[in-house]
């Protein structure tokens, strides 16, 4: 549906109600389900789209019909006439029919596209406001994967969007050095080093860390989980002997039948024989459950939590195992370094804790060597960044002196408010609940929800991430001096933003709460794949964009037998950027992304836009022997002159579609703003490119004998390239000049 459809759709509601007298929730859901809509008409001369009314009439007499139509043609070209470029509307035997202004239309993106006006309309919306986007924020132990390279690109978009607005835009990275995660990567790479062992040539440093961090998460889980497994087999052992004891003295309830009773006694004396239990433990999982259908037995009940758990914890088990079979090949000498040392998850987890306290305490030799291993990783996720198009104003780093002194005037000024008190052993709470009770705006960030506590402080003094993140957004509006942030942050997270910004409102900082926004995302599932850092499975941006390139180049070989390898190489390098990014903010961010790694080649989004801008720049160095890329400004001083001479001629369906898209150039930008939704441009981008291909593929335009017709095509396609650089400029793809 073309953005001009929908303009005069979102004019349609109030005025039937107005007019007719229509109950406005009904003629929303008419609109919805598809029963009230805007059509293009059978015959031109009708008009350009039409509505028909024929069942809101049913009820109506006739002869009322005329007075009735003209009526609600009065108003909606009142309504219609400036925002959706319509000329005329009439009424004729129940259908409302649409007349477009397309040469109006094409005056006016002349100015806007061509004279530069867009610009200055689109600067209006931002006028110089600082604005801060805070996107990518990975924890920085392994490289970045699909899930965070979606972040990386909505928030990059999103930040390029604003800045064509006229905001004032710096894009930050939020650096999770002191969290958990980090202490486990810190832990490993002691022991590793400790080994005389470095990163290879050839691999990246943010790939090398996420080696050592997945295989000393997988001992350590592997440990806890033999001794999790061994406890559960136990507690089964015991429960069998039990139940078979009832069994063989007759008081046991329920009727187990004789092959679960011989399984039952079967494991009680089977106690040290551990595999074969576990055999036995699944066979009698499935018999069970199929017997709780039946029967309400409580011994039953009993059985089957607890082989749950150990069926839970095994399945856990054999995915960590794998995980250590596949590193464990790849890497061999880190994985005997740390098999050495991580024996048992309990004194592991003893000195992960330790580094975590000592971190948090600032202690200056163990912040250093956490900055170090952070900022390698940085680098790593840097040059994959870098690689497609994604730069940072700067890094914020969480154990910053800046974030961290906050932190504890935060806890401070909260034990001054009647919401936070010391909790049992020294820790700090903020109680929401009691907050909601006195403040509406707490209340409905919550509803329907409780508001509910939160540590801020822990006993020993140390503060939470939590409590350094609501540190961290005053420092970006206080020392930043933003007046205006985003955060980029997964929908996970979204009772976490709700509280910060709680506390922000508690603190007196109305303002800053309501303009701190949470951009929130949903995850990407990929196909065939269950993504985890703490397994070292995951689908990297760097094999995203070598799979694209190599789909891409494979095909341009294909294709351009007789051209230069080296060029198409440099061509596929560009279009892979494009495919790339497309694919990250494809899906409305609220949605979930679904990926096939199989088919990374097959989604060519970024593939149509980049034709259809070297298309539009060919036919113009064709004809005027101008590279547009070098030459924007000659360009459009030649179709300044152009359009001077451009008389009105009949449009094809065609070419008025492709003006009609035009149009919305700035609606569509400034809907992507309001909502939070990059995927519009790329939607919007992509089929403006298909309907500029399909004209190019069926009407002449350089050598169209018809001048005003040749006129028209060549004023079309130089809008269109002039908006299609706008697009890739937002949507950060690169701008080839052959394909």
């Amino acid at each position: 549906m073309s953005e001009l459809v929908n303009c005069i759709l979102d004019a349609l509601p109030e005025i039937l109600v107005k007019i007719m007298k229509i109950d406005k929730e009904l003629v929303k859901s008419l609109i919805e389900s598809g029963k009230l809509r805007v059509a293009p008409t059978p015959d031109p001369r009708l008009g350009d789209y039409g509505v028909s009314l024929h069942f809101l009439l049913k009820g109506i007499e006739r002869d009322k019909w005329v007075e009735l139509g003209n009526e609600l043609s009065r108003e909606l070209y009142a309504a219609t006439r400036d925002k959706c470029w319509v000329e005329r509307v009439d009424f004729v035997n129940g259908y409302l029919n649409f007349t477009l202004n397309y040469f109006n239309m094409l005056g006016k993106l002349v100015d806007l596209l061509v004279k530069g006006e867009v610009s200055k309309e689109l600067m209006n919306v931002g006028r110089g406001i600082k604005v801060i986007v805070e996107h990518t924020s990975a924890n920085p132990v392994h490289p970045l994967h699909i899930g965070s390279g979606r972040n990386s690109v909505i928030g990059d978009t999103y930040a390029r969007l604003l800045r064509k607005l006229g905001f004032s835009v710096e894009t930050r990275f939020y650096v999770n050095d002191l969290g958990r995660q980090v202490a486990i990567l810190a832990y490993g790479v002691k022991i590793v080093e400790s080994k005389s062992i470095s990163r290879p040539e050839g691999i990246k440093p943010d790939h090398w860390y996420g080696v050592i961090y997945a295989l000393t998460n997988i001992l350590i889980e592997l440990s806890r989980l033999r001794e999790e497994i061994k406890g559960k087999l136990s507690e089964l052992v015991d429960l069998c002997e039990k139940t078979c004891n009832n069994i063989l003295s007759e008081e046991a309830t329920g009727n187990i039948p004789r092959d679960i009773a011989f399984t039952i006694c079967g494991i009680s004396l089977k106690r040290n024989l551990k595999l074969e239990t576990l055999k036995q433990a699944k066979s009698l999982y499935i018999k069970l459950k199929q017997l709780k259908k039946m029967s309400s037995n409580s011994e039953v009940s009993t059985l089957l939590s607890v082989l749950e758990d150990l069926r839970t914890r095994v399945k856990e088990y054999y995915e960590y195992v794998k995980a250590e079979r596949a590193l464990s090949a790849n890497f061999p000498e880190v994985y005997n370094a740390l098999r050495t040392e991580v024996r048992n998850h309990l004194e592991a987890e003893k000195e992960i804790s330790k580094l975590m306290s000592q971190a948090e305490k600032e202690d200056p030799e163990t912040l250093q060597f956490f900055r170090r291993i952070c900022e390698d990783v940085l680098n790593g996720f840097k040059q994959t960044l870098e690689s497609i198009g994604i730069n940072f104003n700067a890094f914020d780093f969480e154990s910053s002196s800046e974030v961290l002194s906050e932190a504890h005037n935060v806890v401070s000024d909260l034990l001054k408010t009647n919401y936070a008190k010391v909790i049992e052993g020294g820790a700090v709470e903020v109680d929401l609940n009691a907050a909601s009770r006195d403040h509406d705006y707490i209340r409905n960030l919550f509803h329907p929800d409780q508001a509910g506590r939160f540590v801020v402080r822990r006993r020993d003094g140390t503060t939470l991430y939590i409590t350094r993140d609501i540190a961290y957004t005053l420092y970006k509006f206080r020392k930043l001096g933003a007046e205006k942030v985003y955060n980029v942050i997964a929908v996970e997270q979204s009772r976490e933003q709700r509280q910060l910004k709680a506390v922000l409102y508690i603190l007196g900082y109305l303002k800053e709460a309501e303009n701190l926004h949470h951009f929130s995302y949903e995850m990407v599932h990929l196909k065939g794949m269950r993504m985890s850092g703490r397994r070292g499975v995951y689908y990297t941006i760097d094999e995203m964009l070598i799979d694209n390139k190599l789909s891409i180049l494979k095909k341009l070989m294909e294709k351009e037998k007789t051209q230069n390898i080296e060029e198409l190489i440099q061509v596929a390098d560009k279009i892979a950027i494009a495919n790339t990014r497309a694919v990250l903010i494809s899906v409305d961010p609220g949605k979930v992304l679904v990926f096939d790694p199989e088919k990374a080649g097959e989604i060519e989004y970024g593939v149509i836009v980049e034709y259809a801008f070297v298309r539009a720049q060919g036919i113009i160095r064709n004809l005027w022997g101008l590279e547009f890329l070098d030459n924007s400004t000659e360009v459009c001083n030649k179709i300044l002159e152009l359009a001077k001479s451009i008389r009105e001629t009949e449009l094809s369906v065609e070419e008025k579609k492709i003006v009609e898209s035009l149009a919305m150039f700035n609606s569509v930008l400034s809907k992507s703003y309001i909502e939070m939704k990059p995927n519009k441009i790329l939607e919007y981008a992509v089929n403006l490119a298909l309907d500029f291909n399909r004209f190019y593929e069926k009407y002449p335009i350089i050598s169209e004998r018809d001048e005003s017709k040749r006129n028209i095509r060549v004023l079309i396609t130089v809008l269109t390239m002039l908006a299609l650089s706008e697009l890739m400029d937002i949507m950060g793809f690169p701008k080839l000049r052959r394909m």
